[in-house]
């Protein structure tokens, strides 16, 4: 009877959310060691920004007082706490963040018909990813935006329109990226309007509200931000990242091109690597942009705006990691194959991180292997891309065969 009881309670959603949030824990302690006691630091260099500009706020100031800070003054609100109690307080929110995302990955499953069994098993790809650990341990914000789009689509699903639109504006003002999932969401919520070109795009009822409730949202925190931090947080917040080169901590294929381009001005170079980056995005919005294939689109657009894009940093891979666990269930991919395209996906991650590190820390000029594996891990991310989307189809054809097969 009590081995019963214990099975039961290790597949509850709730078991795991406890014990993930106490491995982050003992992580954010550990964490608080090994920067006394190392000169590499465990604790992310932007959470020491989010902080610093949480005490400026604490003191009367504006968060953009802080150099380097470039985000929504919400992270700074939040981060208040760090300032008045604890510094590891902000570490907690985010790893908390992590469970609330896993709950509602849990709560998709369950609405798209999944057995509770099968949903909490999703879930723990979310719960137990140790990059999606360390991220948030290591205290990056991500957890704060990935966490709103999930809860986007899981309204999405719930034909829940105008809270939607809500917050896709939310999510898009906490970073712009979010943004590029408007076209599929909008697309998806009529599925009868597909006739001919002008019916698919038509404005209908609910995609006005959609429409109207997201640029409400968006239009409402902008403007506020704006009337306290100035053209600051317009600057910080939005024109920086349109307008950002990083050609140091970069995964991007673009890095070395606009390393070696820094003393000229090549012109049409900020369109020519814009062009395919957005051509894709808008593609996989408007081919996969239908209600049953929502999912499979804001996948695929976030994995292309990441992989196309001029800048890439760690955290950005939780942007797309986030929809792995709700897209695992309908893909026809093998235990092997599965194995294989996440080792392939690591070993070209660790291959671009030992160059990376040489030149971070030893100060060895390897710019051009640097360079060769950041277009091995490009190589490598459209690979798994294009796998994905094949397994994806296989497993709708399998289940079309199975249901004429019992009819």
């Amino acid at each position: 009877m009590m081995l019963r009881c214990m099975a039961s309670i290790s597949q509850s959603i709730w078991f795991h959310q406890l014990l993930a949030l106490l491995m982050r824990a003992v992580l954010i302690v550990y964490g608080e060691y090994h920067d006394q006691h190392n000169s590499v630091h465990y604790t992310d260099v932007d959470y020491h920004v989010l902080t610093d500009a949480a005490r400026y706020v604490c003191n009367g100031g504006s968060p953009y007082e802080r150099h380097t800070y470039r985000y929504t003054p919400l992270l700074a609100w939040l981060m208040i706490p760090n300032v008045l109690y604890n510094m590891a307080i902000g570490k907690i929110i985010f790893c908390a963040l992590d469970c609330v995302a896993a709950a509602i990955i849990y709560k998709t499953h369950l609405i798209h018909g999944q057995t509770k069994h099968s949903a909490v098993k999703c879930s723990l790809l979310w719960l137990y990813n140790p990059i999606v650990i360390g991220i948030s341990t290591r205290g990056s914000a991500e957890s704060v935006v990935v966490t709103v789009v999930l809860l986007v689509y899981y309204l999405c699903q719930q034909n829940k329109v105008i809270l939607t639109g809500i917050f896709l504006g939310v999510a898009i003002h906490l970073k712009i990226y979010p943004i590029i999932y408007s076209l599929p969401i909008y697309l998806s919520l009529e599925e009868e309007c597909g006739k001919n070109w002008w019916e698919r795009f038509y404005p209908t009822t609910a995609r006005l509200k959609l429409a109207l409730a997201a640029v409400f949202s968006f239009v409402a925190l902008t403007w506020t931000c704006y009337i306290l931090y100035g053209f600051d947080y317009i600057q910080e917040s939005y024109l920086y990242h349109v307008t950002r080169v990083d050609t140091r901590h970069n995964f991007s294929i673009y890095f070395y091109l606009l390393y070696l381009s820094t003393d000229y001005s090549i012109s049409g170079l900020g369109v020519a690597m814009l062009a395919p980056q957005a051509a894709l995005v808008l593609a996989y919005g408007v081919v996969y942009g239908r209600r049953q294939h929502l999912l499979l689109a804001m996948f695929a657009q976030t994995v292309v705006f990441v992989t196309f894009n001029k800048v890439i940093t760690s955290q950005y891979f939780v942007w797309y990691l986030v929809f792995v666990p709700l897209l695992c269930c309908r893909l026809s991919l093998s235990w092997c194959k599965s194995i294989l395209l996440v080792v392939l996906w690591v070993l070209a991650q660790a291959a671009w991180l030992l160059p990376a590190y040489l030149f971070e820390f030893r100060g060895i000029n390897v710019f051009v292997p640097i360079w060769l594996e950041s277009v091995a891990f490009f190589c490598c991310n459209v690979g798994v891309l294009m796998s994905t989307i094949s397994s994806y189809w296989a497993f709708l054809a399998a289940q079309r065969t199975h249901k004429e097969k019992t009819n």
